[in-house]
């Protein structure tokens, strides 16, 4: 009996590091019979998102990276996290004795880099974003394969382009999604999902409730679903929360359009559920990769970049997604990605495949 192929996994921080890397790791559990082994940073968001997979990670004693921190103290507590990270994935390799090691970015990555390194374990890169990040471009120089989710990887010069793995849509009736959802929505409307990630976004949320109060009274009715806590102020008559949601497909199967940050994974979701989008890009995020993976969204035909504070109010592009409409199923892009990765592994690798 051939024995099976064991692989290392690191993802963390959101889940447009975590969810890609639970879809591929599963895929390669069921079609290749593979033996993969995880590593998650100690945030208890990360627990939460691989718990909804039924994954169970080995947990590393770190919760973020001590590259581009400011502060001292940060500092000094992350690089101390780091150190331990270090030994944890030392042993866990040890013990595990993977063949390769998959790293799906966040800042959970650069221990497993930095120990198959030493260890001469040959490592593969999934970069969500546009913009390769820290530890990716290391990875790079290093050697490693880089597979990106979008046609640009700014900050590389090789990489193959593999698009990402995201979850595949199981679409429910519009009774059995809001039955899941437990909402009583009105008949024959329009329905505008509200994502920030799943760090939430306190920007997004206001500039989505200033949308909605334009359309509150209008015909036909259009309610905006909003995923995440309700805030402690008043909202219009045709807005929901929702909570978070781990399992996105009631979600997804009532929207008929949406609006989102612009992260990586989350774009790919909405591509491959055919959802136009108004992306707003969170300023903050490192090296402007929102932005970047905003406009290639936009490029592919999914949706229109609007940007807070820039003068155009939200409902403008929104009525322009909304009055184009859902798009078929995207072609399987989670499987096409995961065959892709599958196929860089083989080649860094001989005899693995």
């Amino acid at each position: 009996m051939r024995e099976k192929r064991r692989v290392l996994i690191a993802a963390g921080g959101t889940g447009g590091h975590i969810v890609p890397a639970a879809v591929f790791g599963q895929w390669l559990e069921a079609h290749h019979g593979a033996a993969v082994t995880w590593l998650s940073g100690a945030r208890p968001l990360e627990g939460e998102i691989y718990g909804s997979f039924g994954i169970e990670p080995q947990v590393l004693s770190i919760e973020g990276s001590p590259l581009g921190v400011r502060s001292p103290w940060r500092v000094l507590r992350r690089s101390i996290g780091l150190l331990k990270a270090l030994g944890e994935t030392a042993q866990s390799i040890a013990r595990a004795r993977p063949e390769a090691c998959v790293l799906f970015g966040g800042y959970v990555s650069l221990a497993p880099l930095l120990v198959c390194r030493v260890r001469k374990i040959p490592v593969v890169v999934h970069e969500q974003n546009a913009v390769a990040g820290r530890v990716t471009r290391l990875a790079s120089r290093w050697g490693a394969l880089v597979g990106s989710g979008w046609a640009a990887c700014e900050g590389l010069s090789a990489f193959d382009v593999t698009g990402t793995p995201v979850r595949e849509p199981k679409p429910l009736s519009p009774s059995l999604a809001r039955e899941r959802l437990g909402l009583e929505l009105p008949e024959g409307g329009r329905i505008v999902g509200v994502a920030g990630g799943s760090l939430g976004s306190e920007g997004l949320v206001r500039a989505a409730l200033e949308a909605a109060e334009t359309f509150e009274n209008g015909e036909p009715v259009v309610t905006f679903l909003f995923l995440g806590e309700r805030p402690e102020a008043v909202q219009p008559s045709n807005v929901r929360f929702v909570g978070r949601q781990w399992d996105m497909n009631p979600f997804y199967s009532l929207c008929d359009a949406l609006i989102c940050r612009g992260g990586g994974s989350t774009l790919a979701e909405a591509l491959r559920w055919g959802l136009p989008a108004v992306v707003i890009p969170w300023e903050g995020a490192a090296e402007g990769h929102q932005e970047r993976n905003a406009r290639c969204f936009e490029e592919a035909g999914g949706g229109i970049v609007w940007r807070e504070g820039g003068g155009e109010p939200l409902d403008a592009p929104l009525k322009k997604v909304l009055a184009r409409g859902r798009k078929p199923f995207a072609s399987d892009e989670a499987k096409s990605a995961c065959s892709k990765l599958w196929a860089m592994l083989s080649l860094q690798i001989k005899g693995f495949g």
